[in-house]
């Protein structure tokens, strides 16, 4: 593997152009494969295609002549696996934790390493890096013993028959973002939890951003009809602000699934919180993931 941009001819080539929103094509600094397969994020595939949907990324980045596959990755739905003759989805696999730091790198090198090493068809490289990553954000190990490799195989190769024609739904469902906004520190976490996970297709709702500041009369009304039509609550939990633990306690009342973040709270003043059934974290990675999953049904 080689992170940067040097100019590579090669009989088969993975590529994962690792710039977000300024990707650029392969052959873009003359770089040519007979083989080439193209791992991109969803931002990455928007970047070098101009589109929006995986289904027409792929299909564009598939007019590449050497271009045999095409894998667009796409958070909690999974990820796009696409070749001249198939579209398949396949399934992320939920962790109890989530390091994101590595994991696309991770993806590609177990990808490589099913595709071009051990010479496996592409759907089921596929499939082994997914599971592949979940051992490593769950666990942030960098080697994995034979054991766990033996285990990763037999996960990936059971969830192979799971391959779908089309992709998951996100679900319609709101998630209402709970937490205060009175400081810099608490806005900028407001808008950090917003956009991750407006970013992966969430409909989410905001206090501060729907409803904005007001007299209470106003504001917590318009609040709690938003929070009652909710699917699900994310609550920043920091500093146990007054009004993101009542709204915490309301919807728990009313059956509303709640995941929160903690990040420097002990665990004795959550004990109602956490026996209530809410999910609670202390990684905002890990937090933003579980909602989506759970919100999907998949935890």
């Amino acid at each position: 593997m080689m992170e940067g941009r040097p100019k590579v001819i090669a009989k088969r080539a993975v590529y994962d152009p690792q710039d977000g929103f300024r990707a650029q094509h392969f052959d873009g600094n003359g770089s040519s494969a007979e083989e080439l397969v193209v791992l991109a994020s969803w931002s990455e595939g928007r970047a070098m295609t101009d589109e929006k949907d995986p289904e027409r990324i792929a299909a564009r980045l598939l007019e590449n002549g050497s271009c045999i596959a095409v894998i667009i990755k796409c958070g909690p739905q999974g990820a796009l696996v696409a070749t001249a003759t198939s579209h398949k989805w396949i399934r992320a696999f939920p962790s109890p934790r989530v390091w994101k730091i590595g994991s696309g790198d991770v993806f590609s090198a177990a990808f490589a390493h099913a595709w071009l090493q051990e010479g496996r068809a592409v759907l089921e490289s596929a499939w082994f890096a997914s599971r592949t990553v979940a051992e490593y954000v769950g666990t942030r190990a960098e080697t994995f013993s034979q054991e766990t490799l033996m285990r990763i195989r037999e996960d990936s190769n059971l969830a192979l028959s799971k391959s779908s024609d089309t992709s998951r739904a996100i679900p319609d469902g709101t998630i209402y973002l709970a937490g205060p906004f009175f400081t810099t520190n608490e806005q900028w976490l407001v808008d950090e939890a917003r956009f991750a996970l407006h970013d992966m297709g969430f409909k989410v709702f905001s206090p501060i951003h729907e409803i904005g500041e007001g007299p209470a009369n106003v504001v917590a009304p318009a609040d709690l009809f938003a929070l009652e039509n909710s699917a699900l609550v994310f609550a920043l939990l920091n500093g146990l602000d007054t009004g993101t633990i009542f709204e915490v306690g309301y919807a728990r009342a009313r059956g509303i699934p709640v995941v929160g973040l903690a990040e420097s709270i002990e665990a004795k003043p959550l004990t109602m919180l956490i026996g209530s059934g809410c999910a609670i974290s202390n990684d905002f990675a890990t937090s933003v993931y579980t909602a989506c999953w759970q919100l999907m049904g998949d935890v």
